[in-house]
């Protein structure tokens, strides 16, 4: 078996990802997932919750330190540097993801630029806080007022948690309040990296990845789907044309206009007419696609004609057509029909002695769906094998592919004698 080719999957990009992929239960911290990574959506959702949530931190860290104290006392610019560095990859990061997803690259080159977005992030917050923390710190402290007689603004230790500090370290304890050790600038260091690679997308990296690898398998899965759907459909189709036109068909066909002929000559003509209308009926149909095309009102003209040569050859058949004019152009599944017409009269009327009544009713139901029901008075459910055939068995199986739950077919004894089967298609 050759291996499915490796071409992009372009999902839309404003457009939640398929729910087999990403679930149905998202809270509104994580609806963003229901996008595409490093997508518009995505970055404006994830933006609005990470964000809700930094603020609510911020606000927890800042608002017992500032009450009751001066402004000159409060450490405005480690609160700022601290937004700032929460902010700048949040902000950063996902958006120009979003840009570089936009110019739909192939996939290579995506993830190598993406990669990019979120190193080129982690090292604008790091120049940030080299470069351009302190001089905003400083600019902060003189407007505030927290500077000192030279005018240098006065150091503030922002500690956030537990500080656990070995009193008998020489080192520790001889270290100037408010400039951190050699330590203590890597440790934060680290974690100044950490938080921003989070922030900035380099955990979407892996979500990149593996939502490519989803949409690649669901597409398989619906390939191999619609490939299994066109090998029934094509099984079906030649097993139904192999039944039109099978020899005992034909024969008995012939047979009966020979028999006819030296008794009936007004009656071999008639079943001549008759087979002739239904090949010219049916055989077209059966040659084309038989796809989105085939419609009520095509379906029935095969059973018509199908009926018809069926009456000339056993005249104690009768049949009737009941369907409203405006119905005849609706979607109809091709070769349905006619399987279980041929259902009736073989099973039902063949075996049965004495007169017998093919009837096909087609309405719409209470829903505004179409029902097609092909009835008989014939010999019932103990010639038919209880309505369990291979034909049947396909009918159902076609349905569910082509409509889900929404379809059936029904089978049911009558109270006269005879089956009633019904298809039920669902709304246009």
């Amino acid at each position: 078996m050759s291996a499915l080719p490796s071409a992009p999957l372009h999902h839309p990009l404003d457009a939640p990802l398929p729910a087999d992929l990403t679930g149905s239960g998202h809270s509104w911290f994580t609806r963003y997932r229901r996008y595409p990574v490093f997508s518009v959506p995505w970055a404006r959702l994830r933006t609005l919750s990470f964000g809700v949530v930094a603020l609510l931190v911020m606000l927890l860290v800042v608002g017992p330190s500032t009450l009751d104290e001066p402004l000159s006392r409060i450490p405005l610019g480690g609160y700022t540097q601290l937004a700032v560095q929460l902010a700048l990859p949040l902000l950063l990061g996902p958006w120009l993801g979003s840009r570089v997803r936009a110019l739909g690259l192939p996939e290579t080159r995506e993830y190598a630029a993406l990669v990019a977005v979120v190193v080129a992030t982690v090292l604008a917050v790091l120049a940030f806080h080299q470069f351009a923390a302190e001089p905003m710190k400083q600019g902060l402290a003189e407007l505030t007022g927290a500077v000192d007689a030279s005018g240098q603004r006065k150091r503030m230790a922002l500690a956030i948690g537990v500080m656990v500090r070995n009193p008998d370290d020489a080192a520790s304890a001889a270290a100037p309040a408010g400039k951190p050790g050699a330590e203590t600038r890597v440790t934060n260091a680290i974690a100044s990296i950490a938080v921003s690679l989070w922030l900035g997308g380099g955990v979407a990296l892996w979500g990149w990845r593996r939502e490519r690898a989803g949409l690649a398998a669901l597409a398989r899965e619906r390939e191999l789907a619609q490939a299994q759907a066109q090998r029934r459909e094509a099984e079906l189709q030649l097993s139904v044309l192999a039944a039109q036109v099978e020899p005992h068909f034909l024969f008995n066909t012939l047979a009966g206009v020979r028999s006819a002929i030296a008794t009936d000559p007004a009656r071999a003509s008639e079943m001549i007419d008759r087979l002739v209308d239904y090949l010219r009926a049916a055989i077209p149909r059966l040659r084309s696609s038989g796809g989105s095309e085939a419609t009520l009102g095509g379906q029935l003209e095969i059973v018509r004609a199908y009926l018809g040569l069926m009456t000339a050859r056993m005249p104690r058949l009768r049949y009737t057509i009941d369907a409203a004019p405006e119905l005849l152009a609706a979607p109809f599944p091709p070769l349905m029909l006619i399987s279980l017409a041929e259902n009736a009269v073989k099973h039902g009327a063949e075996p049965k002695i004495g007169p017998v009544h093919v009837e096909v009713l087609a309405q719409r139901n209470a829903a505004g769906g179409l029902e097609v029901t092909v009835a008989d008075d014939g010999a019932g459910f103990s010639a038919s094998a209880a309505g369990s055939g291979i034909g049947l068995s396909n009918i159902r199986e076609r349905l569910r592919q082509m409509y889900g739950e929404q379809a059936a077919l029904l089978l049911k004894a009558r109270t006269q004698g005879g089956v009633a089967a019904t298809l039920t298609l669902p709304p246009e």
